[in-house]
């Protein structure tokens, strides 16, 4: 019996163990302040724009439990509906459409740089910035 319960005990605490090393998702969210905004099409090219211009937030929030892009810093407004998430320890991946409109957002954790785009058809808008860790 007792070489019974330290098989046991052993095959509990390895599996514990086993799931302290796989990777799970922080669920953190990014607030990502817009320090450049292109607008992009196929005749003139890119032109950089305002915020105000674009018709799009100065700032965003990446919502990473939701997959969803928030206007503003803090939250506001949801801009499209909730889509999909890749997050590993240096980078996070969110992209998500609304009808034939479509965005992705890039940032790498380490240093907080974000690319993203808003593309539909014939006009793009690359944004870049930097985001921080909201937990």
């Amino acid at each position: 019996m007792g070489l019974l319960m330290r098989r046991s005990t052993f095959t509990h605490g390895a599996l514990f163990a086993a799931l302290c090393f796989v990777p799970m998702p922080a669920f953190a969210d990014f607030a990502c302040p817009v320090a450049q905004i292109f607008e992009c099409t196929p005749v003139g090219g890119c032109q950089q724009v305002t915020a105000e211009q674009a018709n799009l937030p100065p700032a965003v929030t990446l919502n990473v439990r939701e997959k969803r892009l928030f206007s503003g810093v803090f939250g506001g407004e949801g801009l499209f509906e909730p889509g999909d998430a890749y997050e590993d320890p240096n980078v996070l991946i969110l992209h998500g459409r609304h009808g034939l409109l479509t965005w992705t957002a890039v940032v790498d954790k380490a240093t907080g740089q974000m690319s993203m785009s808003i593309a539909q058809l014939g006009k793009t808008y690359a944004e870049f910035g930097s985001c921080t860790s909201q937990p």
